[in-house]
């Protein structure tokens, strides 16, 4: 029987379809599964790399970063890492081709951005007790703080326009002066003329030619500074006008009624300068008349002379002759056209020593600021910080961020947290970097004395505020004012005055609460009337004794390292990020001379390539089926950040 094999060989071919696409199922699963096996590795060997974060950096600061020279070195720890994973004898076999870094950063990139991120994710999961400055309440403190500035900046700018009153006032004082002293000449003259006396009349007339001949003088220079006023007070309504949006409720309303002494003594003074200006040509035409009266004098005497000549010619010798006299009468005459003096000034006593007393407390605000508040057992440190190696310094960058308030107040309170300041029991050889912070001195003293001042400013505002709310404490001041000035026709003087006394006022109490948060107590940023602790008659013994009492420790309201946190609010964010790394790196040079925070790696964003060898494509009958090749490329991209 012969025997016949096509079922054999059909089934044959059958199943060697079927285990050919089985195979190529398979194959298929366990490429997918190589890719997801190298992209776990590509992972892996990032998460291995970021464990290896700086420990210092981390323990300090609570800021995570790893130290890197080079994405070069990054490459190499990374393609080492991937290898171990490769070298697993697994379904997946794969050859590392390469490694590539796509892109880094650092913690001191974008500004210092990725410091700010890191910051903030450690602050918004803390666990923080007794926070005076809430964060939720971060809006409104930065109102607080903007609006205190505000108040700071137009309490000097409203002491610059008392002081070009003040000068003015001089002005027409010296010309007031002038023309007194040309009415008394003019009497002498007329006395003079009246007793046909031609010295005594040539010796008044050039007393009054000199009075006379400065008014030219002395009404530029009052015409130059009542221009100067009109300047300053425009530059005043721009600046309120700028300010205005800056304070709440009804306060700009306060600072605007401020303006209104001011608009009345110019409108005052527009009077005056028509007077001065007539009294100027009142000066002239009485110059132009002393000339008419000298000449007719002069005529009298050559006449005399002549008939005093005659009648001695005339007379026999030795014999008794009558000498004619000199009359000036028809010169005093002319001399009795002389305009008298228009300008008048309605004044008392004046109080100068007070005023006094007031100039000196705003003179040692500004030029002994620091002795003055600072405690006699504290020691100003003697710190320099190496500022020009700073990053800030070195590295240019643009934030491309703007944390809100919230964000704002956890970043101010890590600073709080983690810097030290002035107060500060810690010891280093840079002790003020909450000050720097803020001012970014090269010395410790710089940092301290422009802050307080900033601090002062700020506190100025705030007690200014206070005190143009209170009309009790305005009528104080009013009343000083009025005893200052001794004014008792230009009401505008005496309002312009009490400004000047509340802006004082309000500068001295401002150091009085330095001198309390320096010593450790609190000070509330919005003061009620039992919280005020200097009196207009402190104030002027502050003056008066070139010191500052001693302040009491509070136990109501901010401390001094508060204040500080709240003056962050006026710092730029970048600056503030950029600082921040500044003593981050200064401080851990001291353990590790060599770190830079440009070398701290952020995040890594990477590629793995390799080449995958197939197993089940591999089997002959399935290479001839399928028609593939022994290898195929890999990629694995990732992406890591703290």
């Amino acid at each position: 029987m012969k025997k016949r094999g096509e079922i054999t060989v059909f089934l044959s071919l059958c199943l060697l379809c079927v285990f050919a696409l089985l195979c190529v199922m398979v194959e298929s699963a366990r490429l997918a599964g190589s890719r997801y096996y190298f992209q776990t590795a590509a992972g892996g060997a990032l998460d291995s790399l970021f464990s290896q974060y700086h420990r210092n950096l981390w323990q300090k600061y609570r800021v995570l970063g790893f130290s890197c020279d080079s994405e070069g070195e990054m490459e190499e720890a990374l393609q080492t890492y991937i290898e171990k994973y490769l070298e697993v004898d697994n379904w997946y076999p794969m050859e590392l081709e390469a490694v590539e870094i796509r892109h880094s950063g650092s913690l001191a990139d974008l500004g210092g951005d990725y410091l700010t991120r890191e910051i903030l994710d450690y602050m918004k999961f803390g666990v923080w007790d007794n926070l005076e400055i809430q964060p939720d309440g971060g809006g409104q403190f930065l109102k607080d703080v903007r609006e205190a500035s505000r108040a700071g900046e137009l309490t000097d700018v409203y002491d610059g326009q008392e002081r070009e009153v003040r000068k003015l006032e001089e002005a027409v004082e010296a010309i007031t002066a002038c023309v007194e002293n040309q009415d008394k000449m003019a009497a002498e003259i007329a006395d003079a003329l009246a007793a046909d006396h031609p010295d005594e009349f040539r010796r008044a007339g050039r007393a009054f030619r000199r009075e006379a001949e400065r008014m030219n003088k002395l009404t530029d220079r009052f015409e130059e500074q009542a221009d100067r006023l009109e300047r300053r007070l425009e530059d005043t309504r721009s600046a309120l006008a700028d300010a205005s949006s800056d304070f709440q409720e009804n306060r700009a309303q306060l600072f605007e009624e401020q303006m209104n002494p001011y608009e009345a003594y110019v409108g005052e003074n527009g009077n005056r300068r028509r007077e001065i200006r007539q009294q100027l040509a009142d000066s002239q035409s009485n110059l132009a008349l002393l000339e008419q009266t000298e000449a007719m004098v002069d005529a009298a005497e050559t006449a005399w002379e002549m008939s005093r000549q005659e009648a001695e010619l005339g007379a026999e010798p030795e014999a008794e002759w009558d000498e004619p006299e000199l009359s000036l009468d028809e010169a005093a005459g002319l001399w009795g056209r002389y305009i008298h003096g228009r300008i008048r000034t309605e004044t008392g006593r004046r109080d100068e020593e007070k005023r006094g007393f007031l100039d000196q407390v705003k003179a040692l605000a500004q030029n002994r600021l620091l002795e003055l508040v600072l405690p006699a057992e504290m020691q100003v440190s003697s710190g320099a910080f190496p500022v020009e190696t700073f990053p800030s310094r070195r590295i240019d960058g643009s934030s491309q961020t703007a944390p809100n308030p919230v964000e704002r107040a956890l970043l101010h309170e890590y600073c709080g947290e983690f810097f030290t300041h002035a107060l500060s029991t810690e010891a280093k050889p840079v002790q003020y970097e909450l000050e720097y912070l803020l001012q970014a001195e090269g010395t410790d003293r710089e940092n301290l004395e422009q802050t307080l001042t900033q601090l002062l400013l700020i506190r100025q505002g705030l007690n200014l505020i206070h005190i143009l709310a209170d009309p009790e404490k305005r009528g104080e001041a009013r009343g000083l004012a009025a005893a200052i000035t001794g004014v008792t026709g230009l009401a505008p003087l005496v309002e312009i005055t009490a400004c000047f006394i509340m802006g004082i006022w309000a500068s001295g109490e401002a150091v009085m609460d330095l001198r309390t948060l320096l010593a450790g107590g609190r000070v509330p940023l919005w003061k009620a009337r039992e919280d005020w602790k200097l009196s207009l008659d402190g104030l002027l013994a502050m003056g008066k004794e070139k010191s500052c009492p001693e302040a009491e420790k509070e136990a109501k309201g901010f401390s001094y390292e508060t204040y500080l946190k709240l003056l962050l609010f006026l710092t730029a964010h970048q600056d503030l990020q950029m600082r921040m790394l500044d003593l981050i790196e200064m401080n851990l040079r001291q353990e590790e001379a060599g770190f830079s925070v440009e070398k701290c790696v952020y995040y890594v964003d990477m590629c793995g390539k390799a080449r995958g060898k197939h197993v089940f494509f591999r089997l002959p009958m399935v290479e001839s089926f399928v028609g593939s090749s022994g290898d195929y490329p890999l990629e694995a991209p990732a992406v890591r950040a703290y």
